[in-house]
Formats: structure tokens, sequence, C-alpha cells
């Protein structure tokens, strides 16, 4: 990369990092529209940072999480590859990086190699975002195995950690409804209901704590739907539609649009 190109790229970068974060500010106000103009933006000024030879963690790491909330994984997938292969990444930057790419892989359909990469991420420490995103991944893990041992140890530990945790609440939520669903499977209707009830206990605990979180809002719609509560199951799932979507959440927009459908 020549001296010109340099600096073009990180002037394309600077620019990209400045609308990242515009963006995320937006978002945090729920001007959901105007932040994804800027979110756009900032992928374009990402891509071209990149094309002229910008290879900077800090900038391309935030490409890669942008891409991965447009569901182009395999994409980012091969940007985080690239930024793991700089010999000047942080600490701070290879644990950033473990977890986004763990998330990746787990978009990708590899829930082994995600588990893999989180716990790796692990030893170097705790946070509420390595319990939240290694917690779902057992909750998954769990789904397909019919084991729930291990996901229900790693996700006691983290309301041990922090039990007002949105995300850590809302994964209590989608354990015991994994459970419950696993149940009725067996024929065990009344250990169902029991652990359909605490699902929606934690639920509703989760959106006590964060009022715009898609993936609460749509159990409390789905599990108030089953009870005949139809008219707050509307309003959650009219929240949730709401909501500007990144392909990372684990509910889609068809599903939030079919659930809707069937509360009428």
């Amino acid at each position: 990369m020549g001296f010109t190109d340099s600096i073009k790229a990180n002037s394309a970068a600077n620019k990209a990092y400045r609308l990242h974060a515009m963006g995320n500010q937006l978002l945090n106000t729920g001007k959901n529209s105007d932040a994804k103009k800027k979110h756009d933006e900032a992928l374009q000024a990402y891509a071209q940072s990149y094309d002229l030879g910008c290879r900077k963690p800090q900038y391309m790491i935030g490409y890669a999480i942008l891409l991965m909330r447009k569901g182009e994984f395999q994409r980012a997938r091969d940007i985080m590859l690239d930024v793991n292969a700089n010999p000047k990444l942080t600490k701070d930057e290879k644990y950033q990086l473990r977890i986004n790419y763990s998330v990746c892989q787990w978009k990708l359909g590899h829930l082994d190699t995600a588990i893999e990469t989180i716990r790796r991420a692990e030893k170097s420490g705790h946070t509420s975002m390595i319990y939240t995103t290694l917690g779902i991944f057992l909750i998954d893990k769990a789904i397909q195995t019919g084991d729930f041992s291990e996901a229900i140890a790693y996700n006691a530990e983290a309301m041990e950690y922090d039990d007002e945790d949105a995300s850590t609440l809302d994964n209590m939520g989608q354990m015991y409804l994994a459970m419950s669903n696993k149940d009725l499977e067996n024929g065990k209707s009344d250990s169902a209901a029991e652990n359909r009830a605490k699902a929606l206990d934690y639920f509703q605990k989760a959106h006590e704590r964060k009022e715009t979180q898609v993936t609460t809002l749509y159990a409390l719609a789905l599990l108030l739907h089953e009870n005949g509560q139809n008219d707050e199951a509307r309003r959650y799932i009219c929240e949730a539609e709401e909501n500007l979507l990144s392909a990372v959440c684990p509910v889609s927009k068809e599903q939030i649009l079919q659930l809707k459908a069937e509360i009428g």
C-alpha cells in the first residue's frame, strides 16, 4: 500500500468509525431509520478503507460487526480471520475478536466451533457478554442433545454474576422455554407447564430491565398468546416489529410477522 493509498485508507476508516458510532447512538435513542442509514454509510466507508489496504483491528472489528448485522456472515468471518493475522493485535482486541468470531460461527451453523471459540475468550475473564453469549450457545446445544444439565449450570452461574442483566434474564427464559418444549415432546405435560411458567416469569423480568429486547418481546407475545391473553400479546409483538432487527438476532422478521398474523 502506497503512501497516498494509506492516507485515503485511514481517512475512510476514520469516517466509517464515526458513522458507526453515530448509528449506535441513534439506535440507543430509538431512531431506527436514521441509525440504519448511518450504519449503511459506515459499511460503505469501511469497505473502501479495506479495499485501500486498511487492516487496523479497531476499524476492521467494527466492519465485521456491521457485516454480521447485515447477515453477511461469511464475509465477516473472512475479515476477522484477516484481522487475527495482524501481529499488532492487542490482548483486548483479541478478546473482542474471539467473542465476535464465535457469534459469526454460531450464525453460520457451526455451534461446536462457536462454543470452543468463546471458551478460549472466557479464559481471559468473565463478563456479561461472555456469560450471555455462551449461555445461549449452550441452550442451543441442549436443544440438539436433549441434555440441559450444562446449560442449567452455566446460566445459573451467569445469574450469580449479574441477576439484573436483561440478556441473562432472557437466556433463563429461553432455557426454560426450551425445556418446556422438550417436556411436551416427551409427554410430560405437568413439567412442561411448570417450565413455561418459569420462562414467562424470567421474560417479564427481562422486559422490566430492557423494554426493547426483541427476543424477550417475541417470547412474551408467544406465551401470552398461548394463554389466550391476545391483547397483551398483540402489544408485545407490535413492539418487536417496530425494532430495527439485526441478522444476529435469533428472532427473524418473518417469525415476528407470522406470530403477529396468528394473534390477529
